[in-house]
């Protein structure tokens, strides 16, 4: 019996310093996981930024958010529930109000201006009462991530409306699973220690890679522009998630300025999901007939200005959305 017993704790010890060695080695070679889906490097961008931490679904995503029910904490004024607002709000959608979600990356998010100065925040203003458009946007976010934040996070705030402003083809087609999240102090330690270690995303990728129907990756940036619908891009899996919750979803073309302030844009004739609400902001700030300089900061983060004219015309079409 103590034989017995002697060699099960060797062989527990053995095991345990196995995977303590091999998950060391992994974290010196990869200090960020690398998942089924995003590049390393590009993870690792976004993460030098103060404002963010690792997030094994979403790769990137806020940090020290405040309590409910505490203000709105940060530079971009990011509130408990990982938005960029500063009305107040609750996870129950208030009777009679429509609610609107407005995702994308730095353009959504409002970068270089204030929380009320988004298009989100100017639509909301236009739209009056009885309306909540909440600025979802993330620095960077792209289809992938925007498609895992709705899976993982988004539904238990009943949005009535999905506004997607992100490139076509941004990102790797990716309906994988999430790790999700474990409720109570407990539950987390064990879901980080096995969930969020090298080994286990190791394992994932070496598995993903084996399935004959496994998502492309995107391993560099295509300065050729070439695209190609076969694996790329997620705007139809977000489609697909929001109809099968009765929720509308409205696709955004991607306005920038070119280099000399001119106006560019960059969606082009169907590369976005057909028989969906499209809100043409390309056309929107090129037909302003004002100069670019007025709406754009650089070549795609909007001015007040252009925020304004933006959020103003999205209001019109959401407004004709409502019943």
């Amino acid at each position: 019996m103590r034989r017995i017993l002697r060699n099960l704790a060797f062989a527990l010890l053995t095991t345990v310093l196995f995977f303590g060695l091999t998950e060391g080695v992994l974290r010196l070679a990869f200090p960020i996981a690398r998942t089924a889906s995003l590049p390393d490097g590009m993870i690792r961008d976004h993460l030098r930024a103060t404002a963010f931490r690792y997030d094994p679904d979403l790769y990137w995503t806020w940090k020290d958010l405040p309590e409910p029910g505490q203000p709105p904490r940060g530079e971009m004024q990011i509130n408990a529930y990982g938005f960029r607002r500063v009305k107040p709000m609750t996870v129950a959608k208030p009777s009679g109000t429509w609610r609107v979600f407005t995702f994308g990356d730095s353009q959504t998010l409002g970068a270089g201006v204030g929380p009320e100065e988004t298009y989100s925040a100017f639509a909301e203003q236009a739209l009056g009462e009885d309306w909540e458009v909440i600025n979802a946007g993330i620095s960077g976010y792209r289809t992938l991530n925007v498609y895992r934040l709705l899976r993982l996070h988004v539904e238990q705030f009943q949005p009535d409306v999905l506004v997607v402003d992100c490139m076509p083809f941004d990102s790797p087609r990716d309906d994988g699973p999430l790790v999700g999240r474990s409720r109570g102090r407990v539950f987390d330690r064990i879901r980080g220690f096995f969930f969020e270690s090298h080994i286990y995303y190791t394992l994932r990728l070496l598995t993903g890679k084996l399935r004959p129907d496994r998502a492309r990756w995107l391993d560099q940036a295509d300065p050729g522009m070439t695209r190609s619908r076969e694996g790329l891009g997620n705007h139809d899996l977000i489609a697909e998630w929001a109809d099968a919750r009765g929720v509308k979803t409205v696709f955004m073309t991607y306005a920038v300025s070119t280099e000399g302030w001119g106006y560019g844009c960059h969606t082009r004739d169907g590369e976005l999901p057909e028989g969906y609400p499209l809100f043409d902001a390309c056309a929107v700030v090129a037909e302003s007939g004002q100069p670019a300089q007025t709406l754009f900061q650089d070549r795609n983060h909007l001015t007040v200005a252009g925020n304004q004219l933006v959020g103003g015309a999205l209001a019109d079409l959401l407004r004709g959305l409502r019943p």
